[in-house]
């Protein structure tokens, strides 16, 4: 067999292969072999019916066909080692000669991982951002449990800021309905900001029973592009108002928060509470800003092909958060007035991103000799069932690829922790 390569891109490669008589005929004895078990023939034992038989009764087509996939398989996998190719997906194939069981010719263009002049990220040296939290945040979350705990009985006079009102409400632009825009028996409370401004401001005077139809203009920044800067035309109707009574700061409202004797106690415990996220969003934005820097300083072209199949992943994890609210991709592009095309466009950097994130890991993996072995596999996967008992998550883990995406996830966790180790230095350990 012979083979050449020549890289058109430098993400992509084409071979040409020709395969010679005498590297045919092992590959079409093998093939006639595997199919002599298949022919049942009239004097000849099963198994033992000879070439031209099993040609006759499965048809030469059919069996030319077997060879020639059989021969391309092969020789294709030998000229991808011979010249080291680091493919990334299946090759195209294209036939140009084929003398059935004697000679072959054909190319084979494949995407392939380029190379890549890796930044020198054993130099790179950073310090973990430190975590404090403010006493305002602590006195947010109280405020926050004390809403979560307030009594709420419906009053017989006019909302005010504070209150709590159940209302209906249908939003119209134009004199036609705007979707998404109106429910029925929906909870605000007054003063929260939690809807459009100007909107809670309105309900302000307003009794149970009472109706008031007014106009607010949608934020320029607003998420739906199609209603930013727009004005809107809201009927709304008080159903209820309701007095929000704030039980006061003291011991009896830390016990029933938890098990806490005093408020200093819940106090503390909120911060400790804060502080654990903050260093776990802290950790997460220290390792990406170490990554950012490493790829930035590499040299690198992502391959189109990764970078679409990352882009299929984006539109597959829309789809399932669509799936939580009625939708699919289609309705989401009615509603957001844009097309397929566009979608996957605006997700392309962040893909591009990604593929450019895992290439330079990878690259690390190789420059540092990391492993996972399959017995870390397994005992991670045993963790993972132990710890979520659930039965949609047993059945997930599994799931055939799911040793796949655990091994990916621990590689990845082992060249991140590998790089921090460079660049945090002896301030590593002190910082965990």
């Amino acid at each position: 067999m012979k083979s050449s390569v020549t890289n058109s891109t430098d993400t992509e490669a084409t071979l040409t292969v020709n395969v010679s008589q005498d590297a045919f005929a092992p590959i079409v004895r093998r093939t006639f072999d595997q199919l002599r078990g298949r022919v049942k023939a009239a004097g000849f034992r099963p198994g033992k019916a000879p070439d031209h038989i099993v040609e006759r009764e499965l048809g030469s087509s059919h069996v030319q066909n077997d060879v020639l996939e059989a021969a391309v398989g092969a020789s294709y996998a030998q000229a991808v080692k011979e010249h080291s190719l680091a493919v990334i997906a299946p090759p195209k194939v294209n036939i140009t000669k084929f003398v059935p069981y004697t000679e072959l010719e054909y190319t084979a263009t494949v995407p392939v991982m380029p190379k890549i002049q890796l930044a020198d990220y054993k130099k790179i040296k950073k310090r973990r951002p430190k975590v404090e939290v403010q006493e305002a945040e602590v006195d947010r979350t109280i405020e926050d449990l004390r809403q979560r705990l307030a009594k709420k009985p419906a009053v017989d006079r006019a909302a005010k800021a504070g209150d709590e009102v159940v209302i209906d409400f249908e939003g119209s632009k134009d004199g036609a309905p705007v979707p998404g825009a109106s429910a029925e028996d929906h909870t605000l409370l007054l003063g929260s900001n939690s809807f459009i401004p100007g909107f809670e401001e309105q309900l302000v005077g307003l009794k149970a029973g009472e109706s008031k139809r007014f106009e607010v203009t949608f934020p320029q920044d607003y998420r739906e592009t199609s209603l930013a800067g727009q004005k809107v035309t809201f009927q709304v109707s008080v159903k209820e108002v309701r007095e929000v009574v704030l039980p006061e700061i003291n011991d009896s409202f830390a016990a029933e928060i938890g098990p806490f004797t005093a408020v200093a106690a819940l106090r503390q415990d909120i911060a400790e509470r804060i502080r654990a996220e903050k260093a776990d969003e802290a950790a997460r934005a220290f390792e990406q800003s170490v990554l950012d820097e490493i790829v930035d300083g590499s040299k690198l072209k992502t391959p189109p092909h990764l970078v679409d199949r990352q882009i299929e992943r984006q539109k597959a994890e829309l789809s399932e958060r669509l799936a939580g609210s009625g939708l699919d991709i289609d309705k989401y592009l009615g509603l957001t007035k844009q097309t397929l095309d566009k979608l996957e466009d605006e997700m392309r950097p962040r893909a591009e991103r990604q593929v450019a994130v895992a290439m330079v890991l990878s690259r690390i993996a190789q420059e540092e000799n990391l492993t996972v072995t399959p017995a870390e596999v397994d005992q991670e996967l045993e963790r993972l069932r132990t710890a979520y008992p659930d039965q949609q998550v047993q059945t997930e883990l599994k799931a055939p690829h799911i040793k796949e995406e655990i091994y990916n996830h621990l590689m990845t966790t082992k060249t991140v922790g590998k790089v921090l180790e460079y660049v945090e230095g002896d301030s590593a350990a002190q910082s965990k």
